[in-house]
């Protein structure tokens, strides 16, 4: 099988998710600036054109006064000081006469024309010229009551200036931001790619067979450290699994041997010894007991699996767990008076829990049934249900002999019995169905030593 070839880490990083958000990123701000641009851009112009406006018609109507009170020959010699005098940068006028005669000024004559106006004077206009072509000039031009015609008009170069400013500041800062966005997107899509990578690098360690290699985190708390704390978790979880099918293989193997062998032996017996047919019935009966043991320990492996898998998650309903402890109670104290012990019933009232009627009797039959079968005749059973702040709480204990606290934790495993107990019936699987029960309704379990016996704690 061919591999495919190698990437290089430039375009991996282009290719990265962060790096393409990045980018997404800048073009939204750029379309955004754009559209900032855009608004100050045309709002600066109208802004200063205004200006301009509100300058020249100032002008023009201080003028307009003079000739009021002077007639033409007076605004003719206040146009010529003004323009010999003038220190605020040119403006530029032209008075004609009611016969569009030029009286004075330094624009050529022109039709009249009232109010604002933009034009581009003649060649032999003394106006300044920009690489050749003739500047344009925005004036307001006035018609007087004699019928004379005043123009003021002012060079535009200062709103193209403004303008080109306001261009060349948005292409700067575009470009700024253009640049910056792909160097933030490397860097993001290179550290984005390491931690990528170390994830893939653990994955391949758990495929080639080290289930206990987990990811390391950064400590930042952040999305990617949130998913590897599941990951590690699942892979968590996948061990555990992988564990116990590994050990329940084993247990298997071991424990149902004896039983197996067993069986064998006694058929093998009936086949060479048996003469009468009673005897033939004697190891039939034999077979059959040993094969429905056989089948037990089966269902009750597959019912753990099924329990642990959450299959009974979805009959879940609302339960009244002291009722139902209450008849589990009812149903075992004739069992524990006949073998001598006594059973202490301790209900609260009115404990509700959501979950799997049949599952939750089990559990509890499982433990009643575990305190009678390993305690000696006289001892006390006590079967309890308290109702606390975190939620019910639910006890099975004795005054027997208890379990060493060293074997505590393991007593909850597939197949194991303490050594007292493998003279009795059973197959050492009763509790490792009452804790799977328990962690699928959520609850934890837990022993405690009594002095004298044991206590099973199971709470929430």
């Amino acid at each position: 099988m061919s591999s495919a070839p190698p990437t290089s880490t430039l375009t991996r990083i282009l290719r990265s998710a962060s790096f393409r958000l990045t980018l997404f990123y800048a073009t939204l701000f750029m379309a955004s600036a754009g559209a900032l641009f855009a608004t100050v851009y045309w709002t600066a112009t109208a802004a200063m054109q205004d200006d301009m406006a509100a300058v020249l018609r100032t002008e023009a109507f201080q003028l307009a006064e003079i000739h009021r009170r002077g007639g033409l020959p007076g605004l003719a010699d206040q146009i010529t000081r003004r323009m010999n005098f003038r220190t605020r940068g040119p403006i530029f006028y032209l008075l004609q006469a009611p016969n569009r005669r030029v009286v004075v000024g330094n624009l050529p004559g022109m039709p009249p024309v009232n109010g604002v106006v933009d034009f581009v004077p003649h060649s032999d206009t003394p106006a300044p010229d920009t690489d050749g072509e003739r500047t344009k000039l925005r004036g307001f031009g006035l018609t007087l009551p004699d019928g004379a015609f005043l123009l003021v008009a002012q060079d535009s170069a200062r709103l193209t200036d403004m303008q080109a400013a306001i261009v060349r500041a948005f292409a700067w800062a575009s470009g700024l931001t253009l640049l910056l966005a792909i160097a933030g997107g490397a860097l993001l899509g290179s550290s984005f790619l390491r931690r990528i990578d170390t994830i893939t690098r653990t994955s391949r360690a758990i495929m080639e067979g080290d289930l206990s290699a987990r990811i390391p985190a950064q400590g930042t708390q952040d999305e990617i450290d949130q998913l590897i704390d599941n990951l590690n978790a699942m892979l968590a979880r996948i061990q555990q699994l992988m564990d116990g099918l590994r050990q329940v293989s084993s247990d298997v193997a071991h424990d149902l041997r004896t039983p197996l062998g067993r069986l064998r032996q006694q058929l093998e017996d009936a086949r060479e010894r048996a003469t009468t047919t009673a005897d033939y019935a004697a190891a039939t009966d034999a077979a059959i007991a040993e094969a429905d043991g056989l089948l037990e320990t089966f269902s009750a492996l597959l019912r753990i699996a099924q329990v642990e898998a959450g299959a009974q998650r979805s009959a879940f309903t609302e339960i009244d767990l002291s009722a139902l402890m209450r008849s589990i109670g009812e149903a075992y104290q004739p069992s524990a008076e006949d073998g001598g012990h006594t059973l202490e019933v301790r209900i609260d009232d009115g404990v509700q829990v959501t979950g799997d009627r049949q599952l939750l009797a089990q559990m509890i039959s499982n433990l009643a049934e575990n305190g009678l079968r390993h305690t000696p005749a006289g001892s006390t059973v006590s079967l309890s249900l308290r109702k606390t702040a975190g939620g019910p709480a639910i006890e099975v204990a004795d005054n027997g002999p208890g379990i060493p606290p060293a074997e505590h934790d393991k007593v909850f495993d597939r197949f194991y019995r303490l050594d007292r107990s493998r003279s009795t019936a059973g197959s050492g699987l009763g509790l490792a169905l009452v804790k799977a029960i328990a962690t699928l309704h959520g609850f934890t379990i837990r022993l405690e030593e009594r002095k004298p016996g044991l206590g099973v704690v199971i709470t929430r």
